[in-house]
């Protein structure tokens, strides 16, 4: 018998955006474009504590963001110490951070919450040590690699708590992973973090332009897509600022 949820609600927050190239979210198309995107990242109130699924970027980035053209619209008030208190929380209160991968935009807060377990795939922490040149410029090591962080490593698909489930979803990096949520009332939702920049790489199965391994990405959002048919789940992208302006409430509880 499958366990029954343990997640009570669930918060998205906003961690600022920037302009990005379209190139960079819809392999080999808009090499042209650029759009404004968001940052988001989420909570989860939960039987066992409040967990956090990524936590947005360094405060430190910013300037480098501003010299290479990407505009940056992220203040102190994005950042996860100040998000988490929009919904009446402390940094002491998050118990677990489960993290999409390691590039800077999602590793960003870590450094408010030095007592929680951080998750993240094998596969992904080792590259994020030593990954490729191409993609070396995504992954700021001074966000990840404190010594007081209590990694918690996994190997493929795991369940962190009944109702929080993470799924490989490789290909923008070697160890992306998604995470698929149960709430009581609303039921499931899949965040799909950067396999899927935008609902038109849901939609077209079309893999991230940053990509590691683009027919890796491409599988992975096939997959993912497979498991939404069949917990008719809600599927969130994960930069569409258009998406996350219209069609979601931010400090607002889902339920």
């Amino acid at each position: 018998m499958r366990a029954k949820s343990k997640v009570k609600r669930m918060f998205i927050l906003d961690g600022g955006s920037i302009s990005y190239d379209v190139g960079m979210m819809k392999y080999g198309t808009d090499l042209d474009k650029k759009m404004r995107v968001a940052t988001p990242f989420y909570a989860f109130d939960t039987e066992d504590g409040w967990i956090l699924f990524d936590t947005g970027w360094p405060l430190m980035a910013v300037p480098i963001l501003e010299a290479i053209g990407f505009e940056p619209d992220i203040k102190e008030t994005n950042s996860a110490a100040e998000q988490i208190k929009k919904i009446g929380l402390k940094p002491s209160d998050i118990k677990k951070i489960i993290l999409s991968h390691l590039h800077l935009d999602h590793t960003g807060g870590l450094l408010y919450f030095p007592d929680a377990e951080v998750y993240v795939q094998k596969d992904e922490f080792a590259y994020a040590h030593h990954p490729n040149s191409f993609q070396a410029a995504a992954y700021l090591t001074d966000t990840f690699n404190m010594p007081n962080i209590k990694w918690k490593l996994l190997e493929g698909d795991d369940v962190i708590i009944p109702g929080l489930t993470v799924i490989m979803a490789e290909g923008h990096t070697p160890g992306l992973q998604a995470l698929i949520v149960e709430l009581p009332q609303s039921g499931f939702y899949i965040l799909g973090g950067d396999s899927s920049y935008l609902r038109e790489n849901i939609e077209n199965n079309t893999p991230p332009g940053s990509a590691w391994s683009p027919v890796a990405g491409q599988y992975s959002i096939k997959r993912l897509k497979a498991v939404q048919k069949l917990l008719d789940a809600q599927y969130f992208p994960g930069h569409e600022l258009e998406f996350f302006e219209k069609n979601v409430k931010t400090w607002q509880a889902y339920t």
